[in-house]
């Protein structure tokens, strides 16, 4: 499954941008690379079929649809090497614009979340207001809306007779098309980032070339800038296009090679090269960031779970498929309620640390609710969490088997709230989706009554599987 998947993606890119060794890269960096290392699979037998699918994807392309790329690439031109300063810039700035997109998405993910549980609307309502919203936006900007790269054409003005955007369009652009992707990521809208990808970075970098272009003209008198050539914004928006990948879907060797392969110009590539790297490295570093405070990401881990990872799922939602066929068959019947474990352990805010371990070593759980007075769900505590904050408190010389409940959950910075719970007639694969989003393990199952939650129960990935692997069990007997 895993050679057929990476064969297919690279089929997919080397047909749609008649560039096979991208192809075969993007596989290796968004298939291979990411897959768990397993000694029983044929890699070299993987590479073959990669290859090979992206070489037949290609030829059948080009008998079918003639040997042009997916958009007219315009003439790149590198001046001078003083020029590479400004790519590298360009690179940071194309770092800090993905990072903005994988956080608005984010963001918008956990607002959908939480107006769908605070208000009640159906999740099938979400994709309708997503769309209605994207189409209001588009009545201003129609430019954010797929034309099949026509869009990308307009931006760098590659075509005859199409008249260039300002800079202050560009930018509209960029802080638009960032909102209207994240909104229709987390309404439910089919769709993905790569190709939005390229329409940012493309916008990016004209509008960076043509900034950098006015300022060398109006610096030029007042300083002698005569050594510093400065080159046409479609260089710049060019090599924005594939910053802007490489941040937004973590696949540099991928968009280093798309680009090289569609301008066939061996001069770009020390400056992709720089920019790429540059993109790619920020972006990465501000996901995990990200993943240290506690914030939900997305997907990757784009997962959803995976921040922007190199993960099939974040770069296209279509490809967000469970590959377990067990799970495909029983996902849609089966509540959180034949999932969950109804035996859990409850401890209060007053109790000792120390007693809670002895409560966890006894019922064999690595887990407690903590509740209120009133028996209400006011926090979630792991053997995870006492024994990351028992290596701080032994750093600061302090006693942990002396502490309570609530304060480790108040020293150490609000790590026994609930990001989310479950109930028990909710559909299970929608829990156990939400529980990749948070990237958690565990989650405690409420009944809600007049606003207040009570807790009836654990539900854990552990429990999950077990559920769907016995449902499978079941029915193959009968």
């Amino acid at each position: 499954m895993l050679s057929l998947l990476a064969a297919g993606s690279a089929a997919g890119l080397s047909s749609g941008f008649n560039a096979a060794v991208a192809g075969c890269f993007f596989a290796v960096e968004s298939v291979l690379w990411p897959s768990s290392a397993d000694a029983t699979l044929p890699l070299t037998n993987t590479t073959s079929m990669v290859i090979l699918s992206a070489v037949i994807a290609s030829v059948v392309s080009e008998i079918g649809l003639g040997s042009e790329p997916a958009f007219k690439v315009p003439e790149y031109d590198f001046r001078s090497p003083g020029e590479l300063p400004l790519y590298l810039l360009l690179g940071v700035l194309c770092g800090l614009v993905s990072s903005a997109l994988s956080w608005c998405t984010s963001y918008m993910l956990n607002n959908v979340d939480n107006l769908h549980k605070a208000t009640g609307i159906p999740r099938a309502s979400f994709p309708v207001l997503g769309g209605l919203s994207v189409g209001l936006i588009a009545l201003l900007y129609p430019e954010i809306l797929y034309w099949g790269f026509e869009n990308v054409d307009i931006l760098l003005e590659s075509r005859p007779f199409v008249k260039g955007l300002s800079i202050e369009l560009l930018l509209q652009l960029v802080a638009i098309k960032i909102v209207a992707t994240s909104l229709c990521r987390a309404s439910g809208l089919v769709g993905g980032y790569y190709a939005p990808s390229l329409f940012i970075g493309a916008a990016t970098g004209m509008a960076y070339g043509k900034f950098i272009g006015l300022a060398v003209a109006e610096f030029n008198p007042m300083i002698n800038l005569s050594v510093l050539e400065v080159a046409s914004p479609q260089a710049y928006g060019l090599v924005g296009m594939a910053a802007t990948l490489a941040g937004v879907c973590q696949v540099p060797l991928t968009a280093v090679l798309l680009l090289f392969e569609l301008t066939q110009d061996y001069r770009i590539v020390l400056p992709l090269l720089g920019a790429v790297g540059l993109s790619s490295w920020i972006s990465s570093v501000q996901t995990k960031r990200g993943d240290g405070s506690g914030e939900s990401s997305t997907g990757n881990n784009f997962a959803e779970g995976v921040p922007f990872s190199s993960n099939l799922c974040q770069v296209e939602s279509s490809l967000c498929v469970d590959d377990d066929d067990v799970e495909t068959t029983y996902s849609t019947r089966t509540l959180v309620s034949e999932a969950m474990n109804a035996r859990y352990l409850k401890v209060s805010m007053c109790a000792l640390l120390t007693d809670v371990i002895d409560l966890m070593l006894a019922e064999k759980e690595s887990c407690a609710v903590i509740i209120d007075t009133d028996d209400t769900l006011i926090g979630f505590l792991t053997l995870k969490d006492i024994q990351e904050y028992g290596k701080i408190a032994k750093a600061r010389s302090k006693k942990p088997k002396e502490l309570v409940v609530s304060e480790l959950c108040l020293l150490n910075g609000g790590v026994c709230s609930v990001p989310w719970t479950a109930t028990p007639d909710m559909e299970l694969s929608y829990a156990q989706m939400t529980m990749n989003k948070y990237g958690v393990n565990q989650v405690p199952v409420v009944r809600n009554i007049h606003e207040r939650a009570y807790p009836v129960g654990i539900l854990d990935l552990d429990s999950i599987s077990l559920t769907y692997s016995a449902l499978a069990t079941r029915r193959s007997l009968s």
